[in-house]
């Protein structure tokens, strides 16, 4: 029994024995990782313990401490946090470097290990360790000297310059690259000073911000705040200024910002800017907060610039301060009338006046209707004389914040309608009065006709039979086959271009309105004696789709399709579409493979191609030729005989085809004007009874093909 009890401590001793030496050589490599890393440069190396990082070259050094796992903070010589992402960087570039090759017989001076060198002090576990970088080794191409000092012995070796590279990080990118880490919800206030001008924006309750403008406090402009706050956000470098360098910079600063923080215990920050002194076309930017470290560098010049502000920039002349994707309901009363809409999954729920789901991209345009209205102030006004007392309805909305603390609703009340059909509103967050004109005046009322979808037509290219376009005297009839092709029947005599063809086909058939607009009297819509109308024939029994479109408006033109009795604004870009003559607009009158030559005359010169054995000689370089043999128009311009205007009479350049039987056609081009503002050459080609607008760039071309430039020798 004692013999047991012999043996079982014996064997308690030693387990307890194995323990302790587990525990006392935790941290250091076994051998399978001392075998694995027998080739790299710290052999001990393990980046979870280091705790101080000293690197030092030409009398600078740089400090940097471990705070946090993965994190550091810069001792010296800017007390800062340092940057996490260059921190990593470098740990995983110590982990990994290897030695190429042993170096022992190289010199100390040899090898540029002198004092001047990099060295990189790595504090772990108790142990310490220094990497010293030195200069170039004869080969392969960019390797370097390095040298590993460890318990005082030191082992020189030759290294890639990949390896160089990753270890020789310049000190300014340990440093944070962003100036300012506050984001929105920490600010409480923003003062900005231009000179003798000053501006301050406060945040209230739920994040709305207020300005203080004339000695009152006003709901500022979202857009100008989206901005102030986007530039702040932007406030990062690359390209750091030493405080005092920056200081003397910024003597004169026209721009300095103040921000108050939330923290009542954080200092304020002072931010100035001016010139970049190593690039002027940067900004300088210096920051300045009690108990830190100054920090200065230089930014891009719009970031500066966004952040100069003037007052008019700075109020809201809307009803209210969002943005459409921010409100999630939308409450529209007016005596027993009422509009209630909120969003729902992937698009909106009206609730009142009846329950229906209603597309997004009609809510959103409802909501958006109130959101653009631009208002006018008033002078000294009297409530009761703008119908606001008593007001005749309210309008209100819900705006989701980025968390339930900055969720809250603004509200405006809805004055009486004037005889000239607007109305004015009070915004009841500062008391502010706007007027709207009467087209503006439409979002105000509770009118559900206005959620419908924005959808118009809906139709593929094969179920089309046949579409009309009419306007300006112009009718044009298009005809499509059952096998997929074209034919422009109306204007007689012309060929149809086929990409002017495909994209009329394309909008008729995806046709979307910008908004719905109340309905009233066609006449104020310019739609008993519509610009265009449009009429469309579907096959195998599709029916007929009419569409009318009449006076401008903002954002495009009053428009009616005959499968809605509604009034809705159609998109300018889609009525150039509609009104474009459909002509065909190349202007080669003939393929090529039947021409015999061309020739060209302008200023009195000539010049002559001719077509041998199918390449083209005459002395112009194949892009040439092939861009006079790819010629085509902009647009027609109008259909019908020329007009003295258009300089044709006596062409600047004219262009003279001959085909091989022998038969001759002529490209006139004429005097330069300006299309769409854009500038243009007017052209005619023989046979086509049409004004075609040239790209002034193609009529320069053809001007000065006829004097070609030597060769250069």
């Amino acid at each position: 029994m004692r013999r047991q009890l012999f043996v079982n401590g014996a064997l308690l001793a030693l387990a307890l024995g194995t323990l302790g030496v587990v525990w006392a050589t935790r941290e250091a490599p076994t051998t399978s990782e001392l075998t694995a890393r027998k080739n790299k440069l710290l052999p001990d190396f393990k980046k979870d313990l280091v705790s101080r990082l000293v690197l030092s070259q030409d009398g600078r050094e740089l400090v940097l401490e471990a705070t946090a796992p993965g994190e550091f903070r810069i001792v010296k010589p800017w007390p800062e946090r340092a940057d996490v992402a260059t921190v990593s960087q470098l740990l995983g570039s110590l982990d990994l470097a290897s030695a190429l090759r042993s170096a022992e017989d190289v010199a100390t001076a040899q090898a540029a290990l002198g004092p001047s060198a990099l060295r990189l002090r790595v504090e772990m576990g108790g142990k310490s360790a220094i990497l010293a970088l030195g200069g170039p080794a004869p080969s392969p191409t960019g390797a370097r000297y390095a040298e590993v000092t460890e318990d005082g012995v030191s082992k020189r070796y030759v290294v890639t310059a990949g390896v160089a590279t990753e270890l020789g990080l310049p000190f300014d990118k340990f440093r944070e690259p962003r100036l300012l880490e506050y984001g929105r919800s920490e600010l409480a206030k923003i003062g900005l000073v231009q000179g003798n001008d000053k501006l301050e924006l406060s945040q209230a309750e739920h994040g709305a911000f207020f300005v203080e403008l004339g000695g009152a406090r006003e709901l500022a402009s979202r857009d100008l705040v989206e901005r102030l706050l986007t530039a702040l956000a932007r406030l990062s470098t690359e390209h750091f200024v030493e405080a005092d360098e920056a200081k003397k910079a910024l003597s004169d600063s026209s721009l300095r910002v103040s921000l108050t923080l939330t923290d009542k215990q954080a200092p304020p920050i002072a931010l100035a800017f001016g010139v970049c002194p190593t690039d002027s076309a940067e900004a300088l930017v210096l920051k300045e907060q009690a108990g830190k470290g100054p920090r200065a560098g230089c930014i891009p010049a719009e970031v500066g610039a966004a952040l100069r502000v003037t007052a008019a920039e700075a109020r809201l002349e809307g009803p209210f301060a969002a943005r459409t994707d921010e409100v999630e309901e939308l409450r529209i009363g007016q005596g027993s009338q009422k509009l209630d809409l909120a969003r729902k999954d992937r698009g909106f729920v009206l609730r009142a006046p009846s329950s229906t789901d209603v597309p997004l991209d009609a809510g959103n345009a409802r909501i958006s209707a109130i959101l653009s209205a631009k208002g006018q102030r008033p002078t000294a006004p009297k409530l009761a004389e703008l119908g606001l007392l008593p007001s005749q309805g309210d309008v209100s909305i819900q705006i989701a914040g980025a968390d339930e603390a900055t969720h809250r609703s603004e509200r405006v009340l809805v004055g009486k309608k004037r005889p000239d059909g607007g109305i004015c509103v009070q915004r009841l967050a500062d008391q502010v009065v706007l007027c709207f004109d009467a087209e503006a005046a439409h979002a105000f009322e509770p009118d559900a006709t206005l959620l419908k979808g924005l959808n118009l037509f809906r139709f593929a290219p094969s179920e089309l039979q046949s579409f009309s376009l009419e306007n300006k005297g112009l009718r044009q009839t298009v005809r499509r086959s059952p096998e997929g092709s074209y034919t422009l029947e109306e204007p007689k005599g012309f060929k149809h271009d086929g990409s002017l063809v495909a994209d009329a086909v394309q909008t008729l058939g995806t046709l979307q309105a910008v908004r719905w607009v109340p309905g009233g009297d066609l006449a104020r819509f310019g739609l008993e004696a519509p610009r265009l109308r449009v009429s469309i024939t579907l096959a195998e029994g599709g029916g007929s789709r009419e569409l009318f479109v009449g006076a401008p408006t903002a954002g495009g033109f009053f428009a009616r399709a005959s499968t809605d009795p509604g009034v809705f604004v159609l998109s300018r870009a889609n009525l150039d579409v509609l009104t474009a003559p459909l002509i065909e607009r190349a202007l080669l009158p003939l393929p090529e493979a039947e021409l015999a030559s061309i020739q060209l005359e302008s200023g009195g010169r000539s010049l002559q191609l001719t077509r041998i054995q199918e390449r083209w000689q005459g002395g112009l370089s194949d892009e040439t030729v092939q861009a006079i043999l790819a010629l085509k128009a902009e647009r027609a311009v109008h259909l019908g005989a020329e007009t003295p205007a258009e300089g044709l009479a006596k062409p600047a350049t004219t262009l003279r085809f001959t085909a091989k039987n022998g038969q001759q056609l002529r490209l006139r081009v004429g005097a330069n004007d300006t299309l769409d503002d854009s500038p243009i050459a007017y052209a005619r080609l023989d046979g086509v009874d049409a004004t075609f607008a040239l790209s002034a760039r193609a009529a320069t071309m053809l001007r000065d093909a006829t004097d070609p430039k030597p060769p250069h020798d």
